[in-house]
């Protein structure tokens, strides 16, 4: 397997001429596609296509309703509804990107077709520790988001005068949401050129953060109220926050993908808070959000006792115990973390 930090001309050149000859380019993204995920994805897909390369998006599963105003969501492909036609396609790719996950685990039902799939498969991906599971990585855990990875990629191969509007706007939409509208610490000087040459295309950048945060329903409103008001536990002497919600109550406010997006953040907006947690039963399973500030690792906690990962400051991690459970071995943990906690 080759391996590079960077985009390194030689390696972006050999894949540039492995797609000009490919018959078959899927794209994939991680189950629970957010904004960085599906943005990749279709800012690829767009740039590929106006370069007369054809490819496909398969998504393990369905993404949250703020995010269906991207040029080429209507022709991506969802394990989760269309099983067949994704295997297929991940059976005859002859090359297949993995974006924005850097371990096959983390494709969920799709699992086995990648892992299986003989197509030449490459990495592009943020995030700490990736497994080695594909034949070319780009692996950069210094950067905000695959998003601006992706533009990195087309500028290596020297193209990015000819990146337009649509895919501007899925780049744009992918680093926006995954640094927190330029706000974490990994956002970079880099981030902001590429944002500003985005917008030199002629990108609505206001209107694509309008449609991402200013798309409430009433009843995700509700729901995050509730949340906040009835479920929120916080933990002064941890310096910490855990806001728990069970199936039952997001049947209750008519919950629908993404309505919970940004919860876990405003828990750790509280002030004085270091750590927080969101938990929330999501079919067989308790999934986890954790978010952090200063030196406490979210990704090593969440590796250590949830089978999760992600970047020091921003995990997750999945549990197929109860919800109450899962709240209280949480819960339980905090004091052994009391000294990270602290600062």
């Amino acid at each position: 397997m080759e391996t590079t930090d960077v985009f390194a001309s030689n390696s972006a050149a050999e894949l540039k001429e492995k797609l000009a000859g490919a018959s078959n380019i899927v794209l994939t993204a991680h189950r629970s596609p957010d904004g960085d995920a599906v943005g990749s994805c279709l800012a690829l897909w767009n740039h590929l296509k106006e370069g007369d390369i054809k490819s496909t998006v398969v998504l393990p599963d369905e993404f949250p309703g703020f995010l269906n105003w991207m040029n080429g969501q209507d022709y991506i492909v969802l394990h989760s509804l269309n099983p067949n036609r994704a295997e297929e396609l991940l059976a005859s790719a002859d090359v297949l990107f993995c974006l924005d996950y850097n371990a096959s685990s983390r494709v969920g039902d799709l699992q086995p077709s990648l892992d299986s799939s003989k197509a030449f498969k490459v990495m592009i991906d943020h995030h700490q520790q990736p497994e080695d599971f594909v034949d070319l990585m780009f692996s950069d855990e210094k950067s905000c988001s695959t998003a601006e990875m992706v533009y990195r990629l087309i500028e290596s191969w020297g193209e990015e005068g000819r990146v337009s509007a649509e895919t501007s706007s899925c780049l744009y939409c992918g680093i926006m949401t995954d640094s927190g509208s330029f706000r974490f610490p990994s956002v970079t000087p880099r981030t902001h050129r590429i944002a500003a040459a985005l917008c030199e295309t002629g990108i609505d950048h206001s209107s694509i953060h309008a449609k991402v945060y200013d798309n409430n329903r009433e009843g995700q409103l509700k729901l995050v109220g509730y949340a906040i008001t009835e479920k929120l536990q916080v933990f002064p002497e941890y310096k910490a926050a855990i806001i728990s919600l069970s199936t039952e109550e997001l049947d209750r406010f008519g919950y629908e993908k993404g309505d919970t997006e940004g919860l876990v953040n405003r828990a750790l907006s509280l002030e004085g808070v270091n750590f927080a947690a969101f938990l929330h039963e999501s079919g067989d399973r308790v999934k986890m959000s954790f978010r952090s500030v200063g030196k406490f690792s979210v990704r090593d906690f969440s590796s250590k006792h949830f089978d999760g990962g992600g970047h020091h400051n921003a995990a997750g991690g999945a549990s197929f115990d109860s919800l109450s459970d899962v709240v209280d071995k949480v819960i339980s943990l905090l004091p052994e973390y009391a000294d990270q906690l602290a600062y």
